[in-house]
């Protein structure tokens, strides 16, 4: 996967929008959240049984990472998160209230060692299994984008 990419703008809309819900930014009810967006995409049959782990990964790292990094932990700002779907991938936008980051504060991904820095490891994990992650309104907005298995 290329280096990873921060657009200007609003992230695309792919396919047909099923699911959209607003969440605030509560750590501690973060299961929930995480369990809901789960039940959607294991319920249709596009994460295989042996993926699971590897959903529930990138689950937690976009939403902790909205949340915690995003909205900085202000439960009075919301998440925003909205699952999309074409003919053959799903697309999963989550938003935070943020400013969004610099792709420069970010680890060289492909340097072994970025694995023991304290940070960045979660959206290394993301790059490997998807097979896209996109970030718009400058880091405020994350798209996973991954082929369905049906």
């Amino acid at each position: 996967m290329a280096a990873l990419d921060i657009r200007p703008g609003e992230p695309p809309r792919l396919g047909t929008c099923l699911f959209a819900r607003t969440y605030p930014s509560r750590v501690d009810r973060k299961q929930a959240v995480l369990d809901e967006i789960a039940h959607e995409l294991v319920s249709r049959g596009w994460i295989r049984s042996d993926d699971d782990h590897w959903l529930a990964l990138c689950l937690d790292e976009v939403v902790v990472n909205a949340m915690l990094h995003g909205n900085e932990g202000d439960p009075d700002l919301d998440i925003s998160v909205a699952l999309y779907h074409d003919d053959t991938r799903w697309v999963l936008i989550v938003c935070d209230q943020g400013d969004g980051f610099s792709a420069d504060s970010l680890p060289d991904f492909d340097d072994p060692e970025s694995l023991l820095l304290e940070h960045g490891r979660g959206i290394r994990i993301m790059r490997e299994w998807l097979d896209d992650l996109v970030y718009y309104r400058n880091g405020a907005c994350a798209v996973l984008i991954r082929t369905c298995v049906k």
